[in-house]
């Protein structure tokens, strides 16, 4: 199955299958080249990259790899300028296609290299978590973090092809597994109550990933993100920020930790309880759609309450967020499971009453 992220002459496709065996045939359509680096996970190379390595291979690829150790504190320029380092030792005739081999980290920080590097050399997302192949492999957006802001520098920088291989999820630990799940929750509340009520119903067979269940999240969630990128592919519509949902407290609690305490997910469910709840106390979402999604989130294992977080340091660290707009955070709110709304136009003292809630 193939879902189109539609851009234009930029289109690609997002693949969704269960191996690698006809990944050569389609990047054949996509390029000439036939070398590339991978970048990836030195553990994740000796689990899963034969898989990756051998057809690619077999069709007479030159591939080399650079790993990265598995952290979000990966992702920096530093780690951006190490790799680029690695790269500029390619012969300058040969156009390298980068491979993104990894989570998030790696395919923020390969997307990111791949824009910068020669002015940008084409590069393919190959996740292996289920947060990238619902998320952040699709969408262009690249970039590394800074120590006070979360995806702070940054591009738009397509692939050439999104490749969800949904084999590769089953050694996900189980935490992991969860922290996916997330952003599925997310894309439930946001555009689709369907998924939402699938999750309510069928979350075990979710959690452990049974192929039909997880097939239809990833399905559902890319074709989700595929038609908001679509419409609004650098954020200045008002649409691609729905995507947000969660993400201004949950990138702030992420900063304000150093990037340490909580997965990427386990702080996008705290951020998604407290957007909700400040939806609530501004009279735009019933509180029984605040409670189903407070629920469901617990009942998948993720926070909804950051403890031993200073709520200082946090409304500090919002300042510096890219959605902090006139003077503001700009919060994305539900206003029931399957829409929701954006806006800067929260009262900070609401917000610190929240916060004081879910902070501390």
């Amino acid at each position: 199955m193939s879902i189109r992220v539609a851009l234009g002459e930029r289109s690609y496709g997002i693949a969704i299958t269960t191996s690698y065996r006809d990944l050569p045939a389609r990047l054949g359509a996509l390029t000439s080249s036939r070398e590339g680096w991978v970048i990836s996970h030195r553990s994740l190379l000796r689990r899963h990259g034969p898989e990756l390595l051998r057809p690619l291979r077999r069709h007479g690829w030159t591939l080399r790899t650079v790993t990265i150790p598995e952290s979000e504190s990966s992702k920096t320029l530093a780690m951006a300028q190490r790799i680029i380092g690695v790269l500029s030792r390619t012969p300058r005739m040969c156009v390298p296609v980068l491979v993104a081999f990894g989570g998030g980290v790696v395919g923020d920080l390969a997307g990111f290299v791949a824009a910068v590097f020669r002015r940008g050399v084409p590069y393919v997302q190959v996740p292996t978590t289920l947060l990238a192949q619902v998320d952040s492999a699709i969408g262009g957006k690249v970039g590394v973090d800074l120590p006070h802001a979360k995806n702070m520098v940054g591009a738009f920088y397509h692939p050439l092809l999104v490749w969800n291989n949904l084999g590769v999820l089953d050694t996900l630990p189980l935490r992991q597994r969860r922290s996916g799940l997330a952003e599925v929750i997310k894309c439930g509340v946001i555009a689709d109550g369907a998924l939402f009520a699938f999750l309510e119903t069928h979350l075990a067979e979710c959690l452990s990933l049974r192929p039909r269940a997880l097939r239809l999240i990833v399905e559902r969630s890319c074709r989700i993100k595929a038609k908001i990128v679509a419409r609004d592919e650098r954020e200045t519509q008002g649409l691609r920020a729905h995507l947000n949902f969660g993400h201004t407290l949950g990138h702030a609690l992420e900063a304000a930790t150093h990037y340490r305490r909580w997965s990427h997910g386990e702080a996008i469910a705290i951020g998604m309880c407290a957007a909700a709840e400040l939806a609530v106390a501004m009279g735009i979402c019933p509180e029984l759609e605040f409670q189903r999604l407070v629920r469901l989130i617990r009942a998948a294992g993720l926070p909804t309450r950051a403890r031993g977080v200073e709520a200082g340091r946090v409304l500090r660290v919002l300042r510096y967020d890219k959605k902090f707009i006139h003077g503001r955070p700009r919060w994305v709110l539900p206003t029931r499971i399957g829409g929701v709304i954006v806006t800067e136009r929260v009262p900070a003292a609401a917000v610190r009453r929240v916060l004081q809630r879910y902070v501390g």
